[in-house]
């Protein structure tokens, strides 16, 4: 990501009246819950007069849509309460967002003490609207704080703000609900040590995916849930230069494979069937990211099955991998029909940023 988040550790004594106890015996600090929490969603603590007034805002920067799509899907859910239901299911969730409103700063230090209040007038006052503590009530966790000195300028700071927001909030749930998608040991993970073994690099298998492709070229895992299917698959080739990483290349390679390796259902005509991508009807997008600590090109899209009435959203990671010498692509595709795709895309998004090249 481009815009970096500033994390400001809070010492012991500063949050003593929070979230953490000193015991009598030794100091030693009573350990906090483990954080808990849900793909694409964010939970929100906010003055209910405040929400009605910043609800425009909110969506700007949470709910912005996800690229790529053919409807309108948003980034996050926002499940968000007041001061009166602020329950262990938001104050334990990974991904928490605190809405500081100064007017009415004694529902807050109600709930968190005047330490920390007194903290963010502090930073308002020193001109600060955003900043994270990490690890407030559990662990890990990463809150969010939105500072403004009244509805209005909360309103202006989520909008200055709003990249680094909806990167932190991207950033905390890659590093935090990882485990819900990688549910199976290291060890235990068939697919990933053979790719591992056999090719020098790999992805760790989401819970319920099963081996659907093998090949020399190209190899896959997939899942089947219903009328749900998600896909996320495999393949390389050796590295030439840059123009391996324009969005025209890899667009071009992307069929290619694709139409070699995933076929639909045989018609009796004999017109062959196979994914390509819609270039007309949904705008493509890309973007240079870093990848578990990788150079590599996010695309985002919607595929198409060729003379067949299929079709889902698609995102694909183009990495560099230097001690090998290869670009080697993750392509991931979805198809759920009438139904929400969200956390399906976010699925094999997650599951991506676990690719490894052996050392």
């Amino acid at each position: 990501m481009k815009n970096k988040v500033a994390l400001i550790a809070i010492s012991f004594t500063l949050l003593t009246g929070l979230s953490c106890k000193k015991s009598s015996q030794s100091s030693s600090l009573v350990a906090k819950p483990n954080a808990k929490g849900e793909i694409g969603k964010v939970v929100m603590l906010i003055n209910d007069e405040t929400y009605v007034h910043c609800k425009d805002a909110i969506k700007e920067v949470y709910q912005k849509p996800i690229e790529g799509m053919a409807a309108y899907e948003p980034y996050f859910r926002i499940n968000h309460c007041n001061e009166g239901g602020f329950t262990n299911y938001f104050k334990y969730n990974y991904n928490l967002c605190i809405v500081y409103d100064q007017e009415k700063s004694n529902k807050l230090t109600s709930l968190v003490g005047s330490k920390l209040t007194d903290l963010l007038d502090e930073k308002l006052t020193n001109g600060q609207s955003f900043f994270v503590v990490k690890d407030l009530f559990a662990t890990p966790q990463e809150v969010a704080f939105i500072m403004g000195q009244n509805k209005d300028s909360l309103v202006v700071n989520m909008l200055k703000n709003k990249d680094k927001i909806l990167d932190l909030a991207l950033q905390t749930e890659r590093k935090t609900t990882v485990e819900l998608v990688l549910r199976d040991k290291v060890e235990d993970d068939a697919f990933y040590n053979q790719m591992l073994k056999n090719y020098g690099y790999a992805f760790r298998t989401p819970g319920n995916f099963k081996r659907s492709v093998k090949s020399a070229d190209f190899n896959g895992v997939n899942r089947i849930i219903g009328e749900k299917r998600s896909g996320l698959y495999l393949y390389e080739e050796p590295y030439t230069g840059e123009e391996q990483f324009t969005k025209d290349y890899i667009i071009t390679k992307r069929n290619n494979m694709l139409r070699n390796h995933l076929h639909g259902p045989d018609r009796k005509d004999s017109i062959p069937t196979y994914v390509t991508t819609d270039t007309v009807n949904v705008e493509i997008y890309s973007k240079e990211i870093t990848l578990n600590g990788f150079r590599a090109i996010e695309t985002r899209g919607w595929w198409e099955m060729a003379n067949e009435f299929f079709a889902g959203p698609f995102v694909s990671y183009t990495i560099y991998c230097p001690t090998i010498n290869k670009v080697v692509t993750i392509e991931g595709n979805v198809f759920a029909p009438s139904k929400k795709k969200q956390d399906l895309i976010r699925t094999l998004e997650l599951a991506s940023t676990s690719f490894t090249v052996k050392q």
